[in-house]
């Protein structure tokens, strides 16, 4: 008994570790009101041959993914990544939510174990706030030539509408050094180190200086003053 345990256990550790190592993934992105722009959805699949997928994707208020003339969502598989066997069926629920589910008739398998697998066409309305939202993949399962699913963890995307005052580009905020989504006196200490040299320089995922408080691309005094501003609220 004691050993069949130990075989329990280790196959529910090699399946835990299967599905960790297996992920789909949407870069942050920013986008302006009125704006439109095609964004795409990564299939990192090294531990695993899929012949379908099924995932829900939610997106921050006033951004959605465009429609053509005859009601149907942008959006199409890479073809680097699938034979023609495959379809794709891509809808818009009524709580807002997208649906995508892609299959292969004869149980084809994807091509490639990493890499972009689909892309969409995504808009911010005109009337869009500017803010930092953040949008979704969850649901998330997918089916091997064996039948096996395989059942990922919830995703999570930065999404940037406009250009907010006190955030970079991509929705980080300026200043937050530490990460804790405020501003305080470490934070400011945290710069002052930067500016020195003893502190290496914090930037958001995509490469923005979060301590480039004036947008001078540079860091300096002029920096460290605006924050303890910003901290002080003078």
């Amino acid at each position: 008994m004691k050993m069949k345990k130990q075989l329990i256990a280790a196959a529910w550790l090699a399946l835990s570790s299967q599905a960790m190592a297996d992920n789909f993934t949407i870069a942050d992105f920013s986008i302006q009101p009125g704006e439109t722009k095609t964004i795409s959805v990564e299939l990192n699949n090294p531990d695993n041959e899929y012949m379908a997928f099924e995932f829900y994707m939610s997106l921050p208020e006033g951004v959605s993914i465009l429609e053509d003339e005859d009601g149907y969502l942008l959006a199409e598989l890479n073809g680097s990544r699938f034979t023609e066997d495959f379809e794709l069926s891509a809808s818009r629920l009524d709580d807002g939510t997208y649906r995508f589910i892609c299959f292969s008739i004869p149980f084809t398998s994807l091509i490639g174990t990493s890499g972009e697998i689909l892309t969409m066409t995504v808009t911010a309305s005109e009337a869009a706030d500017h803010t930092a939202g953040e949008g979704r993949l969850f649901s998330q399962v997918l089916s091997t030539p064996d039948k096996t699913q395989v059942v990922f963890e919830d995703f999570a995307f930065n999404v940037s509408v406009g250009s907010q005052e006190g955030y970079c580009p991509h929705g980080f905020m300026l200043g937050d050094m530490n990460g804790d989504h405020s501003l305080s006196v470490s934070d400011v200490m945290a710069l002052v180190g930067m500016v020195t040299g003893t502190m290496s320089e914090v930037t958001c995922p995509q490469g923005c200086s979060l301590g480039d408080m004036n947008g001078d691309h540079s860091l300096s005094v002029s920096d460290v003053m605006a924050l303890v501003g910003m901290v002080t609220g003078n």
